[in-house]
């Protein structure tokens, strides 16, 4: 459907309420629920359902910071239901919200949905489209006002160093992998319908107590997705901040460890004179952002529910090097988008393709073509217009949670020397991969590099630089 339709006939979406409860004290399940409406008929009742957690301990968060967590979750569900049809304004009814928060939010709605925009050829630029407002109160708090409408728990409450997300690729893995190796304590959050490979790292982990989320889309949705109403990416890492977050409050941990790279900073392609990058919500920018909320929001007190990048500090190749030291997590994780709930790799994305070449030059052949992948993958000539978005500058990156087109061409170099050092023929990917290298020479020394844009204390820089 066009979107000058779709605005005309939906022209707000009003978030109404929310709600939560605790299903009963021995299960330790916490459901919660909202309600949004799409003017002027339209009611959307997304849910989720947190198990795993401490009882007790949970009973200790005040009900105004609770109130605030749990609403400030349903903001973050917001755009998957706002994309559908792209409404002038957002009214928030559930709770007030200061106009410096209202800014906050559309600017996330702005860069946050930046794909989105691009894949739907949305003119997102033009003035007022979208303004969000605060319709349950006054919006002239200041944020000094704001700081301390809840009671904080004690100190005490927050005893677990670590709350990690865990996805199921190789960051998660590598994460998991350091911290059991610096015998520190956690615990594991896994959001579901989550791919086998999330629940398989975390299950076997060595995390003290392990949540999860089971999250449920309306279903309403997925009838007007059906029905050709918008659809496509949303920010999904800026709802696993605020969903973390939240978590770490109830169980209690210091600080929430997502594993973001500093390749997540660039951006993949510019459209209406704006950068659109897929992974804006795991972006340096991003986390500095949602840190400076949180402090002001959520909580004003350091070392409670602080969250942070542990991998910031380090690229894809980087990370790849250092993952591929934990060998017993090669058979375990995957990355793969497209195949991610059937537990494989499809072995014909982008995603498939930047893995294996960010693995290729730091893993045996036999455990890259047998172990993780089926095959290998530069053998394949039809791939070559991935392998080639990939690496080179003058194309558009793909929209996928890949690394830099630098990192891609360091990677391959390092895996044109691998099989020169043998006397092995190159691979047809690799034959071709020679011209674009010799047009945009790779920088080796990305692999001595060091990102000094992060949040990490000494304690966590140690751990981290103890591997590398």
């Amino acid at each position: 459907m066009k979107i000058d339709s779709l605005r005309q006939l939906h022209q707000s979406l009003i978030y109404r309420n929310f709600k939560y409860s605790w299903q009963n004290e021995s299960t330790q399940k916490l459901l919660i629920k909202y309600e949004f409406l799409l003017e002027p008929n339209i009611v959307f009742s997304p849910q989720l359902e947190i198990e795993g957690l401490d009882y007790e301990k949970a009973q200790r968060i005040p009900k105004k910071l609770l109130d605030t967590l749990v609403f400030h979750l349903g903001l973050a569900e917001l755009p998957s239901y706002w994309k559908a049809a792209c409404p002038q304004e957002i009214k928030i009814e559930a709770e007030v919200l200061s106009q410096e928060q209202a800014q906050w939010w559309e600017q996330l709605f702005m860069q946050g949905l930046g794909e989105f925009f691009y894949t739907n050829q949305i003119k997102f630029t033009q003035p007022g489209f979208l303004k969000i407002t605060s319709v349950a109160g006054s919006t002239t708090a200041q944020p000094s006002q704001l700081l301390n409408i809840f009671t904080s728990p004690p100190q005490e409450h927050y005893r677990t160093p670590y709350l990690v997300p865990v996805g199921g690729g190789k960051d998660s893995g590598l994460t998991l992998g350091l911290l059991q190796q610096a015998s520190e304590q956690f615990d594991t959050l896994v959001l579901e319908p989550a791919s086998p490979a999330a629940s398989r790292l975390a299950n076997s982990s060595q995390a003290l107590r392990k949540i999860k989320i089971k999250r449920t889309i309306c279903p309403t949705l997925l009838e007007l997705n059906a029905q050709g109403c918008l659809n496509g990416h949303t920010p999904f890492s800026a709802y696993l901040a605020f969903l973390s977050v939240l978590v770490a409050h109830l169980s209690g941990h210091q600080q929430v460890l997502v594993a973001n790279e500093s390749s997540a900073n660039q951006p993949n392609l510019e459209f209406l004179g704006q950068k659109i990058n897929h992974q804006w919500s795991k972006s340096y920018q991003f986390e500095q952002l949602f840190r400076q909320y949180s402090f002001k929001y959520l909580t004003s007190q350091p070392q409670q529910a602080e969250y942070l990048s542990f991998l910031r500090p380090l690229n894809e190749l980087q990370i790849a090097q250092s993952f591929s030291r934990f060998t017993e997590y090669l058979p375990s994780f995957r990355s793969c988008n497209v195949g991610q709930k059937q537990d494989t790799w499809c072995t014909h994305c982008a995603k498939c393709a930047f893995v294996f070449t960010m693995l290729f030059p730091f893993v045996d052949d036999v455990s890259l073509s047998s172990v993780v992948f089926d095959r290998n993958l530069f053998e394949d000539n039809s791939l070559w217009p991935l392998f080639e978005a990939l690496a080179d500058p003058t194309v558009n990156k793909p929209l996928d949670c890949v690394g830099t087109d630098q990192e891609v061409r360091v990677a391959l170099q390092l895996a044109i020397d691998k099989c020169q050092k043998v006397n092995e023929s190159l691979p047809i990917v690799l034959q071709k991969a020679t011209a674009v290298l010799a047009s945009h020479p790779p920088q080796k020394k990305l692999l001595l590099a060091w990102n000094d844009q992060h949040f990490l204390d000494e304690k966590l820089l140690t751990i981290l630089k103890s591997h590398l």
